[in-house]
Parts: structure tokens; sequence; C-alpha cells
């Protein structure tokens, strides 16, 4: 185990890399400037696509704004940590550990366990800066453990499957695009959404729906827990091939 003592300097030091790299604060920032975008942007937004085109998104635009700000909180905070081991990848940090007394997996466990709880934390404040009444807040919280868990995975896939920082911000973007599939999946036949499922955003997604319809959520989250974690478990295969090769 990791003591608080390392835990504290590695966290120090997370945060003054964080700080002196331009792209990483802005990224950090993003679910904050996406809540205020959801508060003072979207409502005017609506009210002129219903004046000028007659298009009334108002109903669908609570749960989708929530899913956004859900998964959009733990994907950036994912994106920073996945860019700081691409880092420490290269620099041959994440080779140096494993001759310290640190163990490689202690230390993965508190790079992914960081923006886990971050992603917790910042959820409870995205919501009421978005002014976007949450569900319930048992429910919040079972959304919120479960749309954490893509911080991990994208700082996994960024770190597995680039080369550098700008093959992982090319990634990033191809990313973006799979997080959006889920919401088309809405709308088509639920014996079709199946296949929308493989997609971990997907499960956030369908537990604000359910949610919204007064539905029980356990289950979705059940499964959407199963989803992370067998991807997660993948992903984690695929670093160990890297870094080892």
């Amino acid at each position: 185990m990791i003591g608080f003592s390392i835990i504290k300097s590695l966290t120090m030091g997370d945060f003054i890399n964080v700080r002196r790299d331009s792209m990483l604060a802005m990224l950090s920032f993003v679910p904050i400037i996406t809540a205020l975008f959801a508060r003072l942007a979207v409502p005017p937004l609506l009210d002129w696509l219903l004046a000028t085109y007659g298009l009334d998104l108002t109903p669908y635009a609570h749960d989708f704004l929530g899913y956004f700000l859900a998964v959009i909180t733990p994907t950036m905070f994912g994106a920073v940590i996945g860019f700081l081991l691409l880092d420490e990848r290269d620099d041959d940090t994440l080779t140096a550990l494993q001759v310290t007394p640190l163990p490689l997996n202690g230390y993965l466990v508190y790079r992914l366990g960081l923006p886990v709880l971050v992603s917790l934390l910042a959820a409870m404040l995205v919501f009421p800066l978005a002014g976007i009444r949450p569900p319930p807040w048992p429910v919040l919280a079972l959304i919120a453990l479960l749309a954490a868990l893509e911080a991990p995975l994208y700082a996994l896939f960024l770190a597995a499957f680039s080369e550098n920082k700008v093959a992982g911000l090319a990634l990033m973007k191809g990313l973006s695009a799979i997080t959006i599939l889920p919401i088309v999946a809405v709308f088509i036949p639920s014996s079709w959404q199946l296949v929308a499922g493989i997609i971990p955003t997907y499960w956030p997604l369908k537990m604000f729906w359910a949610a919204a319809n007064h539905e029980p959520v356990w289950v979705y989250f059940l499964v959407g827990l199963a989803v992370h974690i067998g991807c997660l478990i993948l992903l984690l295969k695929r670093f160990n091939q890297v870094m080892y090769r």
C-alpha cells in the first residue's frame, strides 16, 4: 500500500505539473466551463430554437445536459492523467519505478484512483453550478460513481494506444465522438440499444433516462459496472504489454 506521505508528495507533484502545462490546466477547467455554459447559454438557446424554428428541445435538455456533465467531468480528468502517464512513460519514469520501494502496481492504483475521487467530488459541484436539478442524491451518487470510472478508462486508453501527446490529442477527439454515440441509442428501439451497451458511457445516460422516468436504476448500474470493469481489465493488460515490450 502507498503511505499518506507518498500520496501527498505525488499529489503535489501532479498539481505542479498540471499548472505548468497550459493544455492540462485547460482540460481541468472544462467541466466548470461546461457547467457555466449550461447555466448561462443553454436556456436562451432553447428559447431561440423554439421561437425561430418551433423546435422544442426543452424536454430533452435536462437529461442530456445532466449526462454531459456527469461524463465530461471524469473524461477530462482522465485525459489529464492519461497525458501525465504518457509523459512518465516517455521519460522512463514508470520504468524507473520498478527499482524503487514504490511498486508500479501501487503507483497505478494512485494514478487511476485519484481522478475517480476528484470526479466524484466534482460531480457534486457541477450540477448546482449548471443550475440543473439533479436526480435524488442516492441516484446521483450511483450515476456519479459509474461515470467516474470513465476517468481511469480514458487515462489508460490514452497511455496504452498513444505514441505521444500529439497522437493522444487525436485519439481524444475520437473518444469524444464515441462519448456522444449513446445519445443516438436513446432514440432507437430498446432491443438495439444493447449494441450501444458495449460503450461504457451508455450506462450513465441510461441511468439518467431511467431516473427521469421514475424507473429503478440498480440494474443499469450493475450492468454498467460490469462493462466498465471488463474494459478496465482489458486496458490494464494492454498497458502492461506496452510497458514491458
